[in-house]
């Protein structure tokens, strides 16, 4: 009797179809905050809507929204199609992570609408989780555990 307990198909299909939509909407949030997309329908009325396109401050807004859209839908993606041993998961988990916060700690920098006196402890923290999330992930050796059959 096997003891992973991988997500069934339906779930892996149902959770993939969504993420990737999530994915490019993330992408489209970070680096172009407003311009709709043909592939996601009503996308240019929702956009318009916010005003993300015209507005730097929702621009902004739409920019740290799409870094976390990016982190949940990446994490979710690597949950369920990543290796099925928790070692291996944490380190991939770690580097979807990392990424997500420099990401992040860029958007914030480049944000020149404010003074950076208000945002730099905010980018300054997430730079160093992002990158000690991605040290770990690529130094640090992790061996595949043993599987404990018959337990």
């Amino acid at each position: 009797q096997s003891t992973v307990m991988a997500p069934p198909i339906h779930v892996k299909l149902v959770s993939a179809v969504l993420n990737a939509v999530v994915l490019i909407a993330s992408i489209r949030n970070m680096a172009s905050p407003g311009q709709p997309l043909v592939v996601i329908p009503e996308d240019d009325v929702f956009q318009a809507h916010f005003g993300a396109a015209e507005d730097p401050k929702m621009g902004f807004i739409f920019q740290l929204f799409g870094a976390f859209m990016f982190m949940a839908a990446t994490t979710k993606l690597i949950t369920l199609f990543g290796h099925s041993e928790g070692t291996f998961l944490r380190k991939k988990l770690f580097m979807c992570w990392g990424i997500a916060d420099l990401i992040l700690a860029a958007i914030v920098l480049k944000y020149d609408a404010m003074d950076q006196s208000v945002t730099i402890g905010f980018a300054v923290l997430h730079a160093l989780e992002g990158a000690a999330f991605l040290a770990d992930a690529a130094l640090r050796k992790r061996v595949v555990k043993k599987s404990s059959k018959g337990a």
